[in-house]
Protein backbone atom coordinates (compact mmCIF):
# COMPACT_ATOMS: atom_id res chain seq x y z
CA UNK A 1 0.00 0.00 0.00
CA UNK A 2 2.79 2.42 0.90
CA UNK A 3 4.65 1.60 -2.31
CA UNK A 4 1.55 2.28 -4.40
CA UNK A 5 1.02 5.60 -2.66
CA UNK A 6 4.63 6.62 -3.22
CA UNK A 7 4.41 5.70 -6.91
CA UNK A 8 1.19 7.72 -7.30
CA UNK A 9 2.71 10.76 -5.63
CA UNK A 10 5.83 10.47 -7.79
CA UNK A 11 3.76 10.14 -10.96
CA UNK A 12 1.55 13.08 -10.01
CA UNK A 13 4.53 15.33 -9.32
CA UNK A 14 6.06 14.42 -12.68
CA UNK A 15 2.81 15.10 -14.46
CA UNK A 16 2.47 18.52 -12.82
CA UNK A 17 6.05 19.43 -13.69
CA UNK A 18 5.43 18.72 -17.35
CA UNK A 19 2.41 21.00 -17.30
CA UNK A 20 0.31 18.51 -19.26
CA UNK A 21 -2.54 18.28 -16.77
CA UNK A 22 -3.91 19.74 -13.61
CA UNK A 23 -4.14 17.69 -10.43
CA UNK A 24 -7.87 17.18 -11.00
CA UNK A 25 -7.29 15.86 -14.53
CA UNK A 26 -4.62 13.49 -13.26
CA UNK A 27 -6.94 12.09 -10.59
CA UNK A 28 -9.75 11.64 -13.12
CA UNK A 29 -7.45 9.60 -15.34
CA UNK A 30 -6.13 7.58 -12.38
CA UNK A 31 -9.65 6.75 -11.15
CA UNK A 32 -10.92 6.01 -14.64
CA UNK A 33 -8.08 3.56 -15.21
CA UNK A 34 -8.65 1.72 -11.94
CA UNK A 35 -12.46 1.43 -12.01
CA UNK A 36 -14.83 -0.34 -14.36
CA UNK A 37 -18.60 -0.63 -14.37
CA UNK A 38 -20.39 -3.88 -13.58
CA UNK A 39 -22.57 -4.41 -16.70
CA UNK A 40 -25.39 -5.95 -14.64
CA UNK A 41 -25.95 -3.56 -11.72
CA UNK A 42 -23.86 -0.61 -13.06
CA UNK A 43 -21.82 -0.44 -9.84
CA UNK A 44 -18.23 0.81 -10.07
CA UNK A 45 -15.78 -2.04 -9.50
CA UNK A 46 -11.99 -2.14 -9.27
CA UNK A 47 -10.48 -3.33 -12.52
CA UNK A 48 -8.44 -5.83 -10.52
CA UNK A 49 -11.57 -7.60 -9.23
CA UNK A 50 -11.22 -11.37 -9.22
CA UNK A 51 -14.83 -11.87 -10.35
CA UNK A 52 -14.50 -11.72 -14.14
CA UNK A 53 -16.08 -13.08 -17.25
CA UNK A 54 -15.14 -12.92 -20.92
CA UNK A 55 -17.59 -12.41 -23.78
CA UNK A 56 -16.59 -11.77 -27.42
CA UNK A 57 -12.93 -11.46 -26.37
CA UNK A 58 -13.84 -8.63 -23.97
CA UNK A 59 -13.27 -9.01 -20.23
CA UNK A 60 -15.92 -7.76 -17.78
CA UNK A 61 -15.64 -7.39 -14.00
CA UNK A 62 -18.42 -7.80 -11.46
CA UNK A 63 -19.17 -6.64 -7.94
CA UNK A 64 -20.30 -10.12 -6.83
CA UNK A 65 -20.88 -13.67 -8.08
CA UNK A 66 -24.61 -13.12 -8.49
CA UNK A 67 -24.05 -10.41 -11.11
CA UNK A 68 -21.52 -12.62 -12.88
CA UNK A 69 -23.98 -15.53 -13.05
CA UNK A 70 -26.72 -13.29 -14.46
CA UNK A 71 -24.32 -11.95 -17.08
CA UNK A 72 -23.07 -15.43 -18.02
CA UNK A 73 -26.66 -16.60 -18.71
CA UNK A 74 -27.58 -13.72 -21.06
CA UNK A 75 -24.68 -11.37 -21.76
CA UNK A 76 -26.41 -9.65 -24.69
CA UNK A 77 -29.15 -8.43 -22.35
CA UNK A 78 -26.64 -6.44 -20.28
CA UNK A 79 -24.51 -5.11 -23.12
CA UNK A 80 -27.25 -3.11 -24.87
Amino acid sequence: MKTTLIICIFAMSGWWMQGNATGREFLQVAVKDSLKVDPVCKMKVKASSSIKSTFNKQEYVFCNKSCKLKFDKTPEKYLK
